[in-house]
């Protein structure tokens, strides 16, 4: 563990705190940042988001799902990094359901998240959701 690695406890709460937050669709972009370093960078199944591809991201989950939340099922952290097994669940418009399992890594930097790689397998819904875990207005 390096000096400025968190705590076990101080990790789970920044993950609690993010996924929260993400999954509150009255979260405004400077909700974010206090969570996310500037030059957060994500990759997820095969896509590259920066900060502001974060915050777009997230603006078109807000204006799809009804609902949305988040259930750990794995959590491995040395303070510096962690690794998540983690089931995403969302309501859309709609009415439909979506389900995703995902795999994640995450590095911190400053007690905020500077990087996230994950892999998300759908586990129900349509095909077309398939990208909800890099969504952007853009696309």
């Amino acid at each position: 563990m390096t000096d400025d690695a968190m705590t076990r406890d101080e990790v789970h709460d920044l993950l609690r705190r993010m996924f929260a937050a993400f999954t509150d669709p009255a979260a405004a972009p400077k909700d974010f940042a206090e969570l996310l370093t500037p030059d957060y960078v994500q990759y997820v199944d095969g896509e590259q988001l920066d900060y502001a591809g974060f915050l777009a991201h997230h603006e078109a989950l807000r204006q799809s799902v009804v609902s949305a939340s988040v259930s750990f099922e794995h959590v491995v952290t040395d303070g510096a990094s962690a690794a998540t097994v983690h089931v995403a669940e969302a309501v859309k418009l709609s009415g439909e359901r979506v389900r995703l399992k995902v795999i994640a890594y995450f590095q911190f930097r400053d007690h905020r998240i500077c990087v996230v790689d994950e892999l998300t397998h759908m586990l129900e819904g349509e095909a077309r959701d398939r990208d909800l875990g890099s969504r952007t207005l853009r696309r």
